[in-house]
């Protein structure tokens, strides 16, 4: 991994490089420069260099989840082993539960072993996710659909580097088929208070995901130098297997700078000084024959979880999961024996956006022993590119001792008197950081202000109740 051969000319950055490879490896505690000694021998012009590494467990079992005052509890247990046969291959399992949240993601990857090895990724999944706890002025919460999800998907991955030190290489490009199969529970409330769910299935997504991976981070976890670059689009077809045609180009991309503490040497400290940004966009657009949605399952032929619903502490921390959403009028109507369609429901509701722009930047400072304190500022935008337009869901007829009944629900974009609310939302504040004793899980206390949280609704929409300010815990990274 480190790009010098015996007999070479030494190349101090050369060395640096082959240093940072073995730490993103994974396979060792992280290398630093107290790790290796270089032995100069002026005669002979040559340097002897001695690196001593300490191998990894190669078994980690690691908690997360979390929970606050903006709403939502969960709790997630990650098991992974990084080299499974002794041949580099990797088997990983996560576990969510929550009161939003039920997931679990089993993956396996391994090496091709060729003149350019190659990365094979396999992995399956199963989720139930509750969308937008929300409430109006005058009523109670609660959720407006929820996603139940099941699938597989395969990669393969290609690095981009010389032979020699393709194992290495911090740039990959790869190609990954997924396929995914979806059922969707809306909810609505009768004009007479009655909660009602209407469930649509078969939305089956098939997709190749063309994609341009870099990371040079020192590390995965709280990474002090170095950036992430993730660039794709995933292209949704019918000729893929699935019934919905998509298209959804993306990019993330985090860099890390080190910063020097003030009259210290590198190695006085092992944690430094951190400032980090991140910006993340992505845009989703449906082609082609759309997915005969009857129900409110689909938003101008995009299936409404695929859509942007921002929030939560790995995107905006101050504001709840899904929360930050665009909104749109949607009315239900009873269609019987061919009368005239009689009004159930009519309310403001979040729909998500078609497109999405985050950008979080945090500031790290050590205090001492594992603590660590962050000051952090949050942006998080979820808008429509495409105007949203007039749709219409019916359902299949029923019959009944009242004859053939049919539930038909009408989407429509609201008024320029009814859209007041900002497409956006930012948080700032502060995060206090330590590692909870024998257990060595990282934990993080979360302190946010939200200048402009939207807190007085028009009595009759729903959304996420917004807080000036918010409280939360969790044990991951928003970088």
């Amino acid at each position: 991994m480190i790009p010098l051969r015996e007999g070479d000319l030494f190349n101090q950055v050369s060395w640096e490089q082959g240093i940072d490879a073995l730490n993103r490896s994974g396979l060792f505690d992280p290398i630093t420069k107290s790790d290796y000694v270089f032995i100069l021998d002026h005669a002979a012009g040559a340097v002897d260099i001695e690196l001593r590494v300490t191998e990894r467990d190669f078994q980690r079992v690691d908690l997360n989840g979390g929970g606050g005052t903006t709403g939502g509890l969960s709790v997630g247990l990650d098991y992974s082993n990084i080299n499974l046969t002794g041949h580099a291959d990797k088997l990983a399992g996560k576990l969510r539960l929550g009161d939003r949240e039920r997931s679990f993601v089993g993956s396996y990857s391994t090496l091709i072993w060729s003149k350019t090895p190659l990365s094979l990724d396999l992995s399956g999944f199963f989720q139930r996710i509750e969308y937008v706890n929300a409430q109006t002025a005058s009523s109670g919460s609660e959720t407006l659909f929820s996603e139940r999800t099941g699938g597989a998907s395969a990669g393969l991955f290609i690095p981009l580097a010389a032979p020699r030190f393709a194992l290495s290489s911090p740039t990959r490009v790869g190609l990954v088929y997924t396929l995914s199969s979806s059922n969707i529970a809306d909810s609505f409330a009768l004009s007479a208070g009655a909660p009602t769910t209407v469930s649509q299935g078969g939305l089956r997504i098939g997709s190749v995901t063309p994609m341009l991976i870099r990371d040079t981070r020192d590390r995965p976890f709280d990474p002090q130098a170095g950036e992430l670059l993730s660039i794709g689009v995933e292209v949704g077809a019918r000729v893929f297997g699935g019934r919905v045609n998509i298209a959804r180009p993306y990019a993330d991309y985090r860099r890390f700078f080190p910063l020097k503490l003030k009259n210290s040497a590198p190695d006085e400290i092992r944690e430094r000084r951190v400032f980090a940004f991140g910006v993340r966009a992505s845009h989703i657009a449906a082609f082609g024959e759309p997915f005969a949605a009857e129900t409110l399952s689909t938003v101008d032929g995009v299936p409404i979880f695929r859509r942007s619903f921002l929030g939560g502490e790995n995107q905006v921390r101050g504001y709840d999961l899904n929360a930050i959403a665009p909104l749109a009028r949607v009315e239900r109507f009873l269609v019987a024996n061919g009368n005239p369609p009689a009004l159930l429901a009519s309310e403001v509701r979040p729909v998500g956006g078609d497109s999405n722009f985050l950008f979080n930047a945090e500031y790290r400072q050590p205090i001492f022993w594992q603590i660590s304190a962050a000051a952090f500022f949050d942006f998080g935008a979820s808008f429509n590119l495409r105007a949203l337009r007039q749709e219409r869901f019916e359902g299949k007829p029923q019959s009944t001792q009242f004859g053939s009944v049919s539930l038909l629900t009408v989407l429509s974009p609201l008024a320029s008197a009814e859209d007041t609310l900002p497409p956006y939302r930012f948080s700032l504040g502060g995060e206090l950081r330590f590692p909870i004793p024998v257990l060595n899980i990282p934990i993080r206390l979360i302190f946010a202000a939200n200048p402009n949280a939207q807190r007085d609704p028009a009595v009759s929409t729903f959304r996420a109740p917004e807080k000036r300010f918010a409280f939360r815990i969790g044990f991951s990274r928003t970088l």
